[in-house]
């Protein structure tokens, strides 16, 4: 048996739990970091403390926080910036509670990641981190992170009879539209809608 997978193990027996996704549950961290934990071969200490304060019963932080998982990668509220890395630095907790009764979404759903550019500007500015709720497809209007032509942007989308009509807040940038034709022939894929930001002010 190899370290890493001692260590979740020992993590499963400090926390009462058998399967990864029970482990993950448990800890308040979402499903997909405790894979992140095995490429990355090791389980930051942090982990480790609140497992044995479960064990102790001296804390309920999985009942009230959920640590979301947040992509370093480039997502541009520009003309569109291709993305060249996808690593995933250390999640982000939030209240468990804020997420789905003030935000309505699922916590497993959800992710974060930040903005590049200036294009939804002032609703979303350089540098803000967004919460983006997975969808498989077009659910209304509103500001959606989506792939095309290998380029991962965040827009507002508006649905028209000819397709979609991509909006960037900041006037200064032109919309532009896709059709329903070129919605299935191009590299077009709506990745999630933002559901909450923030920023500096």
């Amino acid at each position: 048996m190899s370290e890493i997978d001692q260590q979740l193990e020992e993590l499963k027996m400090l926390t009462n739990t058998s399967t990864n996704t029970e482990l993950a549950t448990c800890l308040g961290v979402a499903r997909n970091t405790v894979q992140t934990w095995r490429i990355r071969g090791k389980i930051p200490e942090r982990i480790f403390i609140k497992a044995k304060q479960i064990a102790d019963g001296s804390t309920n932080a999985t009942s009230k926080y959920i640590e979301l998982d947040f992509y370093d990668v480039e997502v541009s509220a520009g003309s569109g910036a291709l993305v060249v890395q996808e690593n995933q630095p250390e999640g982000i907790a939030f209240s468990r509670n804020f997420i789905t009764n003030e935000i309505g979404v699922r916590p497993n759903n959800i992710f974060l990641m930040p903005v590049r550019g200036d294009s939804m500007t002032p609703t979303l500015q350089n540098q803000a981190v967004i919460m983006v709720n997975r969808i498989e497809e077009f659910t209304g209007d509103g500001i959606y992170v989506f792939r095309f032509d290998g380029q991962l942007m965040v827009k507002r989308l508006q649905f028209t009879k000819a397709g979609l009509s991509i909006v960037s807040d900041n006037e200064t940038y032109e919309k532009w539209e896709l059709t329903r034709k070129e919605m299935t022939t191009f590299d077009f894929e709506i990745i999630g809608e933002v559901v909450w930001a923030g920023q500096k002010i």
